[in-house]
């Protein structure tokens, strides 16, 4: 029994320990990542598919039509749609 218990502190503090030290996300950031220069933006925001596809997600949100248009925003292009959104609302609240 005191085996089994030193065994459980043992576990429990090389846990916490281990979770202590893991890095940041920021450091591990890809470079698609870092912040896009205003005509890329504007590039990809005239995708009409992909304006589409968000308008339906956002009209449509808990209904069949937007969780499809949801699933078919769950791509590298949809993703970059986002960011680029998000890019040029901060771009337009300065």
């Amino acid at each position: 029994m005191k085996t089994l218990l030193t065994f459980a502190a043992a576990v429990t503090l090389s846990t916490s320990v281990l979770a202590g030290n893991m890095p940041d996300n920021k450091d591990m950031k890809p470079m698609h990542s870092q912040i896009m220069d205003k005509s890329s933006v504007e590039e990809i925001l005239q995708n009409e598919d992909l304006q589409r596809l968000h308008r339906e997600m956002t009209r449509y949100a808990m209904s069949e039509v937007g969780f499809d248009a949801r699933v078919q925003m769950m791509t590298d292009e949809g993703r970059a749609y986002h960011k680029a959104l998000k890019q040029r609302q901060k771009n337009t609240a300065r």
